[in-house]
Order: C-alpha cells, then structure tokens, then sequence
C-alpha cells in the first residue's frame, strides 16, 4: 500500500499522531487536488474527524478559501452533508465558504437540510446569506 492510500487509512480513522508523523515526513500528503472527494481535508470533514482536520488545515490541507465550485463537492459540504458540525466550524473558521454551490447547485446549507441536519441548515444558510451581503 503507497503512502497515500495509508495516509488516507489514517485520516479517516481520526489518528492524529500517526496523520501528524506522517505530514512530517511528507508534507505534500496534505495537499489538495485529487479531484474526486478523497482530498484529505475532504475525508476528515465528513467523518467528523476534527483533531485530524486541524492538522491538515495547518498544513495547508486548502490552497484557497475552500473549493473550486467546478470540481467535487467542498469539505464544507462534504461534512455538512454529514451532520459533522465540530468540522463545519473548523471549516468556517479557516475561510471555507458556506455560498459555494456544487454542480447541481446546491450549497453546504442544502447538503445538510438534505440529509435532515435542520439545524446546521439554519447555521450554514446564515452563514452563506453573510457572505453574499459582504460581497
């Protein structure tokens, strides 16, 4: 198994200390572009592994504020979607994006009233109605 497929192993078992080692080694495993929702931010997001998304976002797990709507869906939608609200805020906190719309535009906060997540749909519609005022 290369180190990318054991690095993701660890991301999604939420092991901080062997993810940190890890980024230690290899500092470009958190990088992002993979293309196809297995970005590591993207996996710690939506298994609401928060100690682990720390530690990418730190590394710079995200070249920019949060997604390309064009390509698969953002962290932040990946753990809206999921009801991870602890990585939702982190995501916030680091610039993530709650306007963004994916390709059947739809936003985080739709993601989640999806999934029955009507309470972070209220946080994220906020959160997205914020941005584009600020705009």
């Amino acid at each position: 198994m290369g180190s990318e497929a054991q690095f993701r192993q660890a991301v999604m078992a939420g092991d901080a200390a062997r993810v940190q080692a890890m980024l230690a080694a290899e500092p470009g495993l958190a990088a992002p572009g993979r293309g196809d929702g297995a970005d590591p931010v993207v996996l710690a997001a939506r298994h609401g592994r928060v100690a682990v998304l720390r530690l990418l976002l730190q590394a710079g797990g995200v070249a920019q504020p949060e997604g390309d709507p064009a390509g698969p869906p953002t962290a932040l939608m990946a753990a809206a979607a999921a009801g991870q609200e602890e990585a939702v805020a982190l995501l916030l906190e680091h610039g993530a994006d709650p306007a963004l719309r994916d390709r059947q535009g739809r936003t985080a906060a739709d993601l989640a009233a999806a999934a029955g997540h009507h309470a972070l749909h209220r946080r994220l519609a906020t959160q997205a109605e914020s941005e584009r005022m600020l705009r």
